[in-house]
């Protein structure tokens, strides 16, 4: 992977990026004044608060511990802090392009500055996704039923991109399944699509062919890593796992700081976690307008609605918007002080 292209990549992703978040907060303030929600915040129980930014720290260390700990069972020896590098580098790209796209060749690129085996970072990076993806879309699939009636009835037509987002992350889930444990079915309807693709007349059948049947060994091979060592599988399962309801905690944090009552946070999990599924898979740059809409949804029978707005504004920052901000710099410092070691 290039050097210039991941960076260049990177800077275009972070313009759009900018573009879009001006955008959308245009929206947000045009229909919510600025000073309502800094009074707010200054009402606001400061200690929640903190806790949410310290949950989002929490969240980029478990996801450098999880890569530590499959680096470590590859045989490599990574200092954690390169670990945390990787992390926060995946968190910043996957933020600013869509889809999260950008979050894994941002890791791989800065793995091999580091001289990691290209392989071992491809299958560390790979568990992973199927250890996040798989957790993800249980805790998601659990609180859709969970909450079904309800949530139909509070997103009226949007309950679509639930339905929509849902769908998505199960086929790639289904995807990661078949990879694991019934490849051959995989590469059986993988010639399915090849064999109508040629009856289209589509020129790079053979090409496309050879990328899936590549990617699904890669897949193959990580699931490998964690069908025979079983210890490493637990412990991604449930760092991940905390790692994620940790995550979805934040709403609830803010709920508290608002000095509100009567809601669990059972509920603010399950809700936070269909509102990540709904938006997750969207080719959008961080979900960005799409999340801010979801949350004024579906969380309008928890927060009072004269600080929704400003709930959901103080939770996005938080969650989202202030991380991808300090993952930024950090990235920053991280490589340049890199490229001044390798000067040096």
């Amino acid at each position: 992977m290039k050097t210039n292209n991941v960076l260049k990549k990177s800077l275009l992703s972070s313009v759009l990026f900018i573009i879009l978040v001006v955008i959308v907060f245009y929206f947000i303030f045009k229909d919510l004044a600025f000073k309502d929600i800094l009074f707010l915040i200054r009402k606001a129980n400061k200690f929640y608060l903190l806790l949410g930014v310290l949950v989002m720290f929490s969240y980029n260390i478990l996801e450098a511990l999880n890569l530590k700990i499959i680096l470590t069972s590859l045989g490599d020896k990574p200092r954690f802090i390169n670990c945390y590098k990787y992390a926060i580098g995946s968190f910043f790209t996957a933020s600013i392009t869509p889809s999260s796209s950008g979050g894994d060749p941002m890791a791989l690129y800065l793995m091999s500055k580091d001289k990691l085996p290209v392989s071992h970072s491809a299958i560390t990076l790979l568990t992973k996704l199927l250890v996040y993806q798989t957790v993800i879309i249980i805790l998601a699939t659990t609180s859709f039923i969970i909450s079904f009636k309800q949530i139909v009835a509070l997103l009226g037509n949007m309950k679509f991109l639930v339905f929509l987002g849902l769908t998505l992350n199960i086929l790639v889930f289904t995807l990661y399944f078949l990879a694991i444990f019934f490849k051959q079915i995989l590469i059986y309807l993988v010639e399915i699509l090849c064999k109508l693709l040629k009856k289209l007349h589509y020129k790079k059948t053979e090409a496309l062919r050879e990328k899936i049947n590549l990617q699904v060994e890669e897949y193959s091979r990580a699931a490998n890593i964690l069908k025979t060592n079983k210890q490493i599988f637990i412990k991604t399962i449930l760092t991940t796992l905390i790692q994620i309801i940790l995550s979805f905690t934040i709403p609830y944090l803010v709920y508290l700081a608002f000095n509100l009552e009567g809601a669990s946070l059972f509920k603010f999990i399950t809700t936070q976690a269909i509102l990540y599924v709904s938006v997750s898979a969207l080719p959008f740059p961080g979900a960005v307008g799409i999340s801010e809409a979801v949350f004024m949804k579906l969380y309008k029978t928890l927060f009072n609605p004269t600080i929704l707005g400003s709930a959901m504004f103080i939770t996005r920052f938080i969650n989202f918007y202030l991380f991808v901000i300090i993952t930024g710099i950090l990235l920053a410092i991280f490589i340049t002080h890199d490229n001044f070691k390798k000067t040096k």
